[in-house]
């Protein structure tokens, strides 16, 4: 596909059509996924960062406006995408470091196990929590988001980013049950 025709398809896209979407889907998912395995190291990941990437595409299509070659604006993308992904990872990581690295009681073997158990029970119950609850939960508690900033950040309503805080509080309280 050379360039004016991709052009064209970029436009038709911009005023709704559906097939010239499905074809820039089709012609960029999958060399899109191969590029950000190369910042991720994971298929799965990188597969979710391509499709929130033309997620976004195509809600904000009438907004949208490429200034270099589409391709060079879908690569950049997925690289900006994947950076803030490994961004809030590391974010998230020091902040259970540092939740969990109290040394009041580093002399006590049974305060060390109880300490250890608790934080091994909250990483499976994040790790086990739906990616979007996860996403909510993560942006409020670790990057200190209002609801109307996550629901912004996220495409969500503010609603939905609520219910989203609510279940996942839930679900760590009853998964922390015995730590209480």
């Amino acid at each position: 596909m050379n360039e004016n025709e991709l052009k064209v398809l970029v436009e038709k896209m911009k005023a709704g059509d559906r097939e010239a979407f499905n074809n820039i889907f089709r012609r960029y998912y999958a060399p899109l996924v191969r590029f950000g395995i190369r910042f991720v190291a994971d298929a799965d990941q990188s597969a979710e960062i391509v499709q929130d990437l033309f997620v976004k595409l195509w809600t904000g299509r009438d907004k949208l406006t490429v200034n270099s070659s589409f391709e060079s604006y879908m690569l950049r993308s997925v690289r900006n995408a994947a950076i803030t992904f490994i961004n809030k990872e590391r974010a998230h990581a020091e902040a259970n470091e540092r939740v969990f690295t109290d040394d009041s009681d580093a002399n006590d073997p049974s305060e060390t196990l109880q300490s250890n158990n608790l934080e091994s029970s909250y990483r499976a119950i994040l790790a086990n929590m739906p990616e979007k609850r996860r996403e909510v939960f993560l942006a409020s508690r670790y990057e200190g988001l209002k609801y109307a900033e996550i629901a912004d950040k996220m495409g969500l309503s503010q609603k939905t980013v609520e219910a989203h805080m609510t279940a996942a509080i839930k679900q760590l309280r009853e998964g922390l049950k015995a730590y209480l």
